[in-house]
């Protein structure tokens, strides 16, 4: 993530500060930080996001997150542009290790373009850097909202527009036909 955006829903947790292996974290976003979202996901509505989460700290540095968000969402239909709410229950998992840098991962699709398919699947399982022993829970939250929501929500009910078929397209006139029509006349004939 650029250090140069400010992530709408901040969590961020020291691991250094946490007193135990294991550490259950509970988080409630507010109203200013669910219209952040809303804006930042092109949502109606995001009434509702939470997360419980279990921080686990391996003996290799490595830290383990694992939990469930909840979200109550609103979005437009595809078809209709009406509200479409959504209630997205989702699990998160993410590693993060100290023994992997921000400059170990791609940055850019370009980067991706030459890779087999095994050194993609790789990259999926690598865990995610760990940067100065801290990590954005808020952010992590976010991001697995903005995978979990429906790509193509739906009004029930609501149906794509039909395209008529052209019965007539052969009786229009092809503009170059008259293009070409108009040259023949203005042509000198010799």
């Amino acid at each position: 993530m650029s250090k140069n955006i400010t992530p709408e829903f901040s969590r961020i947790v020291r691991i250094d500060e946490l007193t135990e292996k294991k550490n259950t974290i509970e988080l409630e976003s507010n109203a200013a930080e669910r219209a952040a979202l809303a804006k930042r996901f092109d949502l109606i509505d995001l009434s509702v996001l939470n997360a419980k989460l279990k921080l686990t700290i391996n003996g290799n540095g490595e830290v383990a997150v694992r939990g469930t968000l909840h979200a109550e969402i609103a979005q437009k239909c595809v078809v209709t542009l009406d509200p479409v709410p959504e209630v997205i229950d989702d699990e998160i998992e993410v590693l993060f290790s100290p023994h992997v840098s921000e400059s170990d991962l791609p940055s850019s699709p370009d980067d991706l373009e030459n890779l087999s398919e095994e050194e993609l699947m790789a990259l999926l399982d690598q865990p995610e850097p760990l940067v100065d022993g801290r990590i954005d829970l808020g952010e992590i939250v976010a991001q697995y909202l903005a995978v979990a929501m429906n790509p193509y929500p739906r009004k029930e009910g609501a149906e794509a527009p039909v395209q008529l078929a052209d019965n007539d397209e052969d009786e229009k006139p092809n503009p170059f036909a008259k293009l070409a029509a108009l040259k023949d006349k203005l042509e000198p004939k010799g």
